[in-house]
């Protein structure tokens, strides 16, 4: 055992060849099984061309034909940070960051029509949303950024399918402007409310003369209906009262009249402020008159 020779004697030539076949179909078989992790998918090519992808799990292939090309993450994918200039409708420079999440769907058109994802996202990203924006106002970029966030994902999503990526979520996370922006965006904000301000106080004077003029009218309609009231009342009585001496009540209107007279002077007299009281001529008349009414009937 000492001597090498002596050792590889003991083999003979059918030996050596069944230990190589051995090994070689060992490798053919390690060769031939992929196990593809759950996040990635492989592009596989045979004899240089486009076969097939491989999903998670364990896959066969054809040895020395088959090549594992490429192996793909179909993970999300998160770009942020990107910053860019931009300019709106209205002609305000400014700048905005973005948070883009994609992830790959069609490994194969990730692998052979882009060499680098990650540019394409961004470029893509540069080039739309500098297109959106440029579609709408400063204002609207901060009052509606759910839907201008919108509109750039579904841009984006169009321009990427063609590359077998799928654009999750597009967001404009910070809007920055320049100094002179925003001070002019403050003097157009002050003059914005010095102007409504100057609305409600012409609206309130407004409705103030309106609700004056309403009282006013009412006040005189309701003066009016009582006139006219007093008047028909009036008109009332005193056709009552013709209609009463038409048909014999003279001497019952003469008695209320003399009546009256005495609970004048009764009133006049029980008065604390009176101290001296002049009476005409007449005046005891009264007395007489009713008396007299009173007697006849």
């Amino acid at each position: 055992m000492d001597d090498p020779m002596t050792f590889l004697s003991m083999f003979d030539s059918s030996s050596v060849v069944l230990v190589v076949v051995i090994v070689f179909l060992a490798i053919t078989l390690i060769l031939g099984v992929r196990i593809v992790p759950q996040s990635e998918q492989y592009v596989v090519t045979r004899l240089g061309k486009y076969h097939r992808t491989l999903a998670a799990g364990v896959n066969l292939i054809v040895p020395y034909l088959d090549q594992v090309h490429s192996k793909i993450s179909i993970a999300d994918q998160v770009v942020n940070d990107v910053r860019l200039d931009v300019v709106s409708r209205d002609n305000v420079v400014f700048s905005i960051e973005l948070l883009c999440v994609y992830r790959v769907v069609k490994s194969e058109y990730a692998v052979f029509r882009v060499s680098d994802v990650s540019e394409l996202v961004i470029g893509l990203i540069k080039s739309l949303v500098r297109s959106e924006i440029g579609k709408v106002e400063l204002d609207a970029i901060q009052q509606e950024r759910d839907s201008l966030n919108v509109e750039i994902r579904q841009a984006l999503e169009a321009a990427a399918d063609d590359y077998g990526i799928n654009i999750s979520r597009a967001e404009i996370t910070d809007v920055e402007l320049k100094p002179e922006t925003q001070r002019a965006m403050a003097e157009v904000l002050e003059a914005e409310r010095m102007r409504r301000a100057a609305i409600l106080r012409a609206e309130g004077e407004k409705r103030a003369v309106e609700l004056a003029a309403d009282a006013t009218l009412y006040k005189q309609q309701k003066e009016a209906e009582a006139l006219m009231v007093t008047a028909n009342a009036t008109a009332e009585s005193n056709r009552l009262i013709r209609d009463g001496m038409a048909e014999g009540g003279e001497a019952a209107a003469r008695f209320q009249i003399a009546e009256r007279q005495i609970e004048a002077f009764q009133k006049l007299a029980a008065s604390s402020n009176s101290k001296i009281i002049v009476l005409p001529g007449d005046a005891t008349d009264g007395f007489t008159r009713a008396a007299t009414i009173l007697a006849k009937d």
